[in-house]
């Protein structure tokens, strides 16, 4: 009787929290969208662009667009000061185009 008792208690305590995680998860994405967006108009701004009001899929979206924009960056600058990455990458694409030709030849003739 007495573990029935805890158990109903427990489950309830668990139904009456689940809202309460719910909100702070919330409220957790909702600041880091607002601290991306931040960060944005402020490189936006920077960039002679204009927009204060934004969708949270708009923020989603540019953050991506951004970082990838810094990764072509970077990549860029590591290839001025290495030439050899630019070697490697093609050395790489190479190897991987004759085998996906060595495994498409192979498939070609199972078919």
């Amino acid at each position: 009787m007495h573990s029935e008792k805890l158990s109903s208690t427990t489950g309830e305590g668990r139904k009456s929290s689940k809202p309460i995680m719910e909100k702070r998860r919330r409220a957790r994405m909702n600041a880091s969208l607002a601290e991306l967006k931040a960060l944005l108009l402020e490189v936006m701004k920077k960039e002679g662009a204009r927009h204060s009001k934004m969708e949270k899929a708009d923020i989603l979206e540019m953050t991506v667009k951004h970082v990838r924009q810094l990764q072509r960056q970077h990549f860029s600058v590591s290839a001025n000061e290495d030439p050899t990455i630019i070697n490697k990458y093609r050395l790489g694409f190479n190897e991987c185009a004759t085998e996906y030709l060595k495994v498409l030849h192979v498939f070609h003739q199972i078919f």
